[in-house]
């Protein structure tokens, strides 16, 4: 069993002043208003420049005497979070999906990604650019990844796993045009109350959002817009934003998304949207058929810790590998793993 390996991963001097100066300059403003102001609003704005100003101390004193530290053991990584944290996440090597490289030369960096999140590792933290790449050497030999020392992505096209990370996916698809059309064809099938009431909790959720800190300032009669004016301008953005967001979950509820499976994973991608589940999140797999329009859609239905996951599934030949490869990744089949659409009547 060899020693652990610790590396000083703390934020670099230049940006430790940045940050200081940022909250500082941000309590001295708070200090400057204050000067307008009486009462409980006076004590609110010196209360907030208090804190400010701790936080830019802490930054500092942080940063001074208790630096961060990466450690590398046997079984995993232990990560320490940024400010304001202070939680260390263990991030075991046989979680690990993929490894992304990113930025060049002294900017360079790599983010480890686990079922658990992304969790950056960039060089400019160490003390010299060896000592990064031992870390990444390191990391990559315990998980068994080869990848390259830089990986420019503008050499890369968009369609390019590599753009996602490291090892190559051994599986991977990209959903039919037919699903987002199935799940729209789903929305405006069931009946309109359901929407109609979340669709009005959410106008009041915006509204508050709005009307409360406004309130406020009138309660402590601190200068604001006229009721009349602010009331109108409110009701008729709301009411927009609400219109925009029910017409966009009636018409796209679900995107074409790209999945790809790994040795120790599942990641689904949609633009710079991604999302990963280690296999040991998943209790249970179920392959469904739903007709659409005269043809057959297949439905990849995964039971994870909190909600089933909902993958379309182009082709037979795709379907006919997750059949071999979610048993031999250890997931059991459960047949009665239902669509969440069906199982509780709202569209996921």
């Amino acid at each position: 069993m060899s020693a652990a390996r610790r590396y000083k991963f703390s934020l670099p001097w230049p940006a430790a002043f940045i940050g200081a100066v940022f909250f500082a300059g941000l309590s001295a403003y708070m200090i400057y208003l204050a000067r307008e102001f009486v009462g409980v609003i006076f004590v609110a704005l010196i209360t907030f420049s208090v804190i400010l100003g701790i936080l830019g101390f802490i930054v500092i004193a942080r940063r001074l005497v208790s630096p961060r530290v990466l450690e590398l053991n046997d079984d995993a990584i232990l990560y320490p979070r940024g400010f304001p944290k202070t939680r260390i996440i263990a991030i075991p090597y046989a979680n690990i999906l993929r490894i992304k490289n990113h930025g060049e030369g002294a900017q360079t960096g790599l983010t480890v990604v686990s079922g658990r999140g992304e969790f950056a590792i960039s060089a400019s933290y160490f003390k010299d650019i060896k000592s990064y790449h031992a870390v990444k050497d390191l990391i990559c030999a315990k998980t068994s990844i080869t990848m390259p020392r830089e990986d420019r992505h503008a050499a890369l096209s968009w369609g390019d796993w590599r753009i996602w990370g490291f090892p190559e996916p051994i599986l991977r698809w990209k959903e039919p045009e037919d699903w987002p059309r199935y799940r729209t064809h789903l929305v405006k099938s069931k009946p309109p109350w359901p929407r109609l009431i979340k669709t009005l909790w959410f106008f009041a959720r915006c509204f508050a959002i709005f009307f409360i800190p406004w309130l406020f300032l009138r309660l402590f009669n601190v200068p604001t817009a006229e009721p009349t004016p602010f009331l109108c301008v409110t009701v008729l953005g709301t009411i927009f934003i609400t219109l925009i967001y029910s017409w966009l979950a009636t018409i796209w509820p679900v995107h074409c998304t790209e999945i790809s499976f790994r040795d120790n994973g599942i990641t689904q991608f949609f633009g710079k949207q991604t999302a990963d589940w280690n296999y040991h999140d998943i209790s249970g797999w179920a392959i469904i058929e739903r007709q659409f329009v005269g043809r057959a859609i297949f439905i990849l239905l995964l039971q994870g810790r909190s909600r089933i996951i909902s993958f379309a599934i182009p082709d037979a030949n795709i379907r006919e590998k997750l059949a071999r490869l979610l048993p031999d990744k250890g997931i059991p089949h459960a047949p009665d793993v239902k669509p969440p659409w069906e199982a509780t009547g709202v569209i996921c």
